[in-house]
């Protein structure tokens, strides 16, 4: 199916399941290492705050990062820099040594997100894009449930047969996640050493950089500006509900914990499974073709679950409206990245990173307050609705170039170097 990036996609798929390792560790055992130490709630809620700052603050140099030094480059600067404020994270005791590791591993985490889409599309050619954006995606979710399940399970066989206090293998276990995101770098390293490797690696970086005004940096290519705006729109509307599922399914429909987890567990195995379905579809359909159904499909599911009595039909339309972020996503990097010049490509998955960013955060913000003030109903309805308008704002502004694009032949990996 990918035929014509020889090992280097592989590879990138490898390495992007391994960068996650660290993250998904952490993600799970984090806030149990912060208890260990006898660290309040605050801590961890700015621990976390921090991880997203550093994110935020790295975003825009990590677009410039990736145009100047180049993508590949800047795969390994994020793995360095990550794994640093990971293991550094898993290790410090200080509320500003917290701080400050989180900072770190957010900056780290973003300069890899950004690489990421400028990669592949070095690196898959026309035809194999749509496949490999949705492929990357799929495997990101179906690793990450399984990542998450071995940090447990590697906490709890350290504790208990490894005779180490709950701090001990807390921390043990987190330094074992670094370990696989360093094992990210060998990994590239090795799709990009043959020559195919090495041409598509290329792309996205000009044969002559130059050092352009500080407002030309930040600057969308014409056309994009509007775009990214409405990509930002987009993503309030699931922000808005994604925090608060596991809370919905506590108090409306009586699950223990530990079945809300295994139920989103096993929904993260579902989501990847579709994914790679989705991938297929947009390959032969076309990207804003499927875009248009996804993203149209999310307001009426909300709507259809506010009035949802039974757990049974809850648990299915909660499952259906998580598949449209993760499907969504990677059509909308694809639709985005085709429509820039290479030169601007980390410039511009900055700015739609930036999009994903400040739409969760004002999302979730806002969803806890309707929460607190209203209902359920009243959260899903009002997401629902807004998803709606947002979505149709969304297909009516993808330029037709863009669908063009999507169909029409391209040049091998590497050719759209200027």
């Amino acid at each position: 199916m990918f035929q014509s990036s020889g090992r280097a996609l592989p590879a990138f798929f490898g390495a992007n399941v391994c960068f996650g390792a660290g993250l998904f560790f952490h993600g799970f055992l984090y806030n149990f290492y912060l208890t260990s130490l006898g660290r309040p709630e605050s801590v961890m809620g700015l621990a976390a705050a921090c991880l997203t700052a550093g994110g935020l603050v790295a975003l825009l140099p990590a677009g410039t990062l990736v145009d100047r030094v180049g993508s590949k480059v800047a795969f390994y600067l994020a793995v360095a820099a990550a794994s640093s404020g990971l293991a550094l994270g898993a290790v410090v005791e200080r509320p500003w040594a917290i701080y400050g590791a989180a900072a770190l591993a957010g900056a780290g985490t973003v300069t890899w997100r950004v690489a990421m889409g400028p990669l592949l599309m070095g690196i898959a050619s026309r035809e194999e894009r749509t496949r490999a954006f949705s492929w990357n995606v799929a495997f990101l979710v179906g690793s990450g449930a399984l990542w998450m399940a071995a940090a447990g399970g590697v906490a709890g066989w350290l504790e208990t047969a490894g005779g180490l206090s709950k701090l001990g293998a807390t921390r043990w276990a987190l330094l074992v996640g670094v370990g696989g995101t360093l094992l990210a770098a060998p990994v590239f390293a090795w799709g990009f050493s043959d020559r195919e490797g090495r041409s598509a690696g290329s792309a996205g970086l000009p044969r002559a950089p130059r050092l352009r005004p500080f407002r030309e940096m930040l600057a969308l290519p014409p056309g994009l500006g509007w775009v990214v705006l409405v990509v930002c729109w987009w993503m309030i509307a699931p922000a808005l509900v994604l925090p608060f599922f596991n809370l919905y399914f506590l108090q409306e429909h009586g699950l223990s914990v530990d079945r809300i987890g295994l139920f989103f567990g096993l929904a993260h195995g579902v989501t990847a499974v579709v994914i790679l379905g989705s991938g297929e579809l947009a390959a032969r359909w076309s990207p804003t073709r499927l875009l248009a159904f996804w993203s149209l499909l999310f307001g009426p599911v909300l709507w259809v679950l506010a009035g949802a009595n039974g757990l049974l039909a809850a648990g299915a339309l909660y499952l259906i409206q998580g598949l449209v972020s993760p499907a969504t996503n990677p059509l909308i990097d694809q639709i985005v990245l085709e429509m820039a010049p290479v030169e601007r490509r980390g410039l511009v998955s900055s700015w739609r990173n930036a999009a994903t960013e400040v739409g969760g955060v004002v999302g979730a913000g806002v969803g806890g307050f309707v929460l607190q003030a209203f209902s359920f109903d009243a959260l899903f309805l009002g997401a629902g609705t807004l998803g709606l308008m947002a979505a149709g704002t969304l297909v009516a502004v993808v330029p037709s170039g863009a669908r063009a694009a999507s169909r029409a032949p391209g040049p091998a990996p590497g050719a759209e170097v200027p």
